[in-house]
């Protein structure tokens, strides 16, 4: 689960020129942490971006924050997996696998979950949806 002190302490600040910005996970603008896992947040091009990283044994459902999963307007991300494997099972409980380069698009219905598949350590950027994922973590939806 994500501590709410977390939530409340981390702050989105607006891209200063979406125009043309470069910018490093290294100092993301929120970082959200939770049981075996974290998401660095940025802002960039209008729009917010993620890393995602897992230690083995992490799975959303049991880790992250299974209170968040709804049924109505779920919002959908898309992914791409930087490093390890990951599991994915997606609405009407179809699952697979993920390698290191496979993107993957999934809304947080009841079915989704995510977990890290092996011993090492898994790492996804969330190319869409980030904003979305915010605002629920903040009680918004």
């Amino acid at each position: 689960m994500i501590p709410a002190r977390q939530l409340e302490s981390a702050s989105t600040r607006p891209d200063p020129n979406p125009a043309s910005a470069s910018r490093r996970f290294h100092v993301p603008d929120q970082l959200l942490a939770f049981d075996d896992g974290r998401l660095e947040i940025i802002a960039i091009g209008g729009g917010l971006v993620a890393k995602g990283s897992y230690a083995p044994g992490w799975r959303w459902s049991r880790c992250a924050a299974p209170q968040l999963i709804g049924t109505r307007n779920a919002p959908a991300h898309a992914g791409l997996l930087l490093s390890g494997r990951a599991g994915l099972r997606a609405e009407a409980g179809r699952s697979l696998e993920l390698q290191p380069g496979d993107l993957f698009q999934a809304a947080l219905t009841p079915e989704f979950d995510l977990w890290v598949v092996g011993s090492k350590p898994a790492e996804v950027l969330y190319l869409s949806g980030v904003d979305a994922l915010v605002r629920r973590l903040r009680g918004r939806v």
